[in-house]
């Protein structure tokens, strides 16, 4: 889910102590008669993405294990996103929507009417279409550019005819290849409130609904009560309730009438336990669907158990504190593609930092031409 603009937030974490313990036993060892070297850079295979002020960059890693890099020639966008398949960067420029192939650098238009001020831009979990806003509705367009209309906005004069009022309209988050979830109102009401001079109204939305893809038009289900989806993974959902945006409830769709009960993404059952009154995110690892919570605060990562949501008392890794802050975690593809791995990639204070799941550690990675790099977009085969 994941973009310029992110739709469940930018997690941010301090990491410049990067590479400090490695640092002090190099010294520790300077004083015996042996000298002690640091150990080489964790390995990178394939290529990393990465923004770099606002440009993209490709960084390979070369046989000295740094990372040299080279600029991908794409024009300056407003928002983007890497498909799953890790072979496409879908981008926006103005009102023009563009499918980048990666491997060739061959280009598709997708749409020439996108809404230029709106960061809706998101792609399928099967990389084959992409969900986007228009002046007056949401859709859905293929590769091959067929478009879908998901809902549109409502508009209705009040008063003498002098006041426009527009329902709300939300961007589109994919669950599944054939379901978007998005927040709407279902209808203008009979009487609205104005302030003063105010002759367009923006009727805020009173429902979060999924659309449910297949037939020859949208079936359009509606929850009693709006949630936002935060993480997804398979079948697996973490979405804040709308009433409390600190807690993260986490729970598996089965069908597609249960988003439709009351209570769908509340319930102290479905709460992940610690998530109130601070800042967090939950990771799935790719594949596994393995959850993780990361605590911004702390800087962890500790497992949560999917039958009870409790999160287990040691962490998984911890990254360093202090230094600057860093874009963290908005880009889901940031993960490494092979299977099995549990390995993630994020620029920090200029350095790519990699961090280990499974040996709990976080090492930077030198590299080239990284002055203004903020993140890491994607990790490629």
């Amino acid at each position: 889910m994941r973009r310029l603009g992110a739709v469940f937030g930018v997690l941010i974490v301090g990491l410049a102590g990067c590479g400090s313990a490695t640092d002090a036993k190099a010294t520790a060892g300077s004083s015996g008669s042996a000298p002690v070297s640091k150990p080489p850079p964790p390995k990178v295979p394939g290529k990393l993405l990465v923004m770099a002020g606002n440009r993209l960059k490709l960084l390979t890693q070369e046989a000295d294990g740094h990372l040299s890099n080279a600029p991908l020639d794409v024009p300056q966008f407003e928002e983007y996103e890497v498909m799953a398949d890790h072979k496409t960067l879908v981008y926006r420029t103005g009102a023009v929507v563009t499918a980048r192939n990666l491997a060739d650098g061959s280009e598709k238009k997708l749409a020439s009417d996108a809404k230029s001020n709106k960061l809706c831009l998101r792609t399928s979990p099967d990389s084959k279409r992409v969900s986007f806003r228009r002046a007056d509705d949401l859709v859905v367009a293929d590769l091959a550019g067929k478009v879908t209309v998901l809902d549109k906005v409502k508009r209705d004069k009040y008063g003498t005819g002098t006041i426009t009022a527009t329902t709300a309209l939300g961007c589109g988050e994919w669950l599944d290849n054939t379901h978007v979830t998005f927040d709407r109102r279902k209808s203008l009401p009979e009487t609205i409130n104005v302030k003063a001079l105010e002759t367009d109204v923006v009727v805020e939305a009173d429902t979060t609904t999924v659309a449910v893809l297949g037939g020859k038009n949208p079936k359009l289900l509606d929850s009693p009560s709006m949630w936002h989806p935060t993480a997804i993974c398979g079948n697996w959902v973490v979405a804040n309730n709308g009433t409390n945006k600190d807690v993260l409830h986490l729970r598996q769709r089965t069908g597609d009438g249960d988003v439709t009960k009351a209570g769908a993404f509340t319930g102290a059952e479905l709460a992940i336990t610690g998530t109130a009154g601070s800042t967090h995110g939950v990771l799935f690892v790719p594949g596994s669907c393995r959850p993780l919570l990361f605590s911004v605060d702390k800087r962890t990562f500790q497992t949560v158990d999917p039958a009870t949501r409790a999160v287990g008392a040691t962490p998984v890794a911890t990254l360093p504190g202090g230094g600057i802050e860093v874009h963290l975690f908005d880009e889901p593809a940031n993960w490494q593609p092979a299977q099995g791995a549990e390995v993630l990639a994020a620029v920090v204070d200029k350095q790519v930092v990699i961090v280990d799941m499974h040996a709990g550690t976080a090492v930077p990675v030198p590299a080239d031409g990284l002055d203004a790099a903020s993140r890491v977009i994607a990790w490629l085969p």
